[in-house]
């Protein structure tokens, strides 16, 4: 079975993205934090903090949001193919049989009878052949 990448090459770019998107945010914080706590007080630091805790987090559950909605499309996308296989076999089935088409296994059968009959017109000419030499 394909891993996640190769099967789903879109997920893979995505967890990339977001994962640079999480460290370039998070040295972003980190400044603003450094540079804000120069700039206030006291009151408006436990503020700031308080703003930064809550943005660090956001990277994260924008990571799990966007990996369980690309989960969500994937399952949609094989769901949806299972049905167009499903309806197409039925609507194509009953139209092959009017046609008058062999089935697979039908081909099967005549291959094998056919080689039967070929390994019995080799044993019955081989004496013959075998005998004028």
């Amino acid at each position: 079975m394909p891993s996640k990448t190769t099967a789903f090459p879109a997920l893979a770019q995505l967890q990339d993205s977001v994962r640079s998107l999480q460290s370039g945010a998070e040295e972003l914080l980190d400044r603003v934090r450094k540079e804000a706590g120069k700039l206030a007080g006291k009151d408006q630091r436990k503020a700031i903090e308080h703003l930064l805790s809550q943005a660090k987090s956001f990277p994260a559950d924008f990571q799990k949001r966007a990996t369980k909605t690309l989960k969500s499309v994937a399952g949609r996308a094989l769901n949806a193919l299972s049905q167009i296989r499903t309806q197409s076999s039925k609507r194509l089935d009953p139209l092959l049989s009017h046609l008058s088409i062999p089935s697979r296994h039908e081909v099967e059968q005549l291959a094998k009878r056919l080689s039967s009959l070929e390994k019995k017109v080799e044993d019955l000419m081989g004496p013959r052949h075998g005998g004028a030499r």
